[in-house]
């Protein structure tokens, strides 16, 4: 039942980041650097890997939330000039 929670998680994390990161202005960036919900999702999983911490819907969410992000044309760290 595990596999089900981190599919249905990844799902969902997707839908609810695709609408938020089209829909809410939050960026944490500076003028070299653009950190993405990518980024962050990736941080907290190697975060949850050294902790052990084994949440299927948790995995899931990051995951979901991480390959949101990957998908998008510019996903890089450093920012590009405009």
């Amino acid at each position: 039942m595990d596999f089900a929670v981190y599919s249905v998680s990844i799902i969902g994390s997707f839908a609810a980041a695709r609408w938020a990161t089209e829909r809410l202005k939050f960026h944490l960036r500076t003028k070299r650097v653009w950190v993405h919900h990518w980024i962050l999702a990736a941080a907290a999983m190697l975060v949850m890997f050294a902790l052990d911490v084994g949440a299927a819907w948790l995995w899931g969410a990051l995951t979901g939330v991480a390959l949101e992000g990957l998908r998008r044309d510019n996903w890089s760290l450093v920012r590009s000039k405009q």
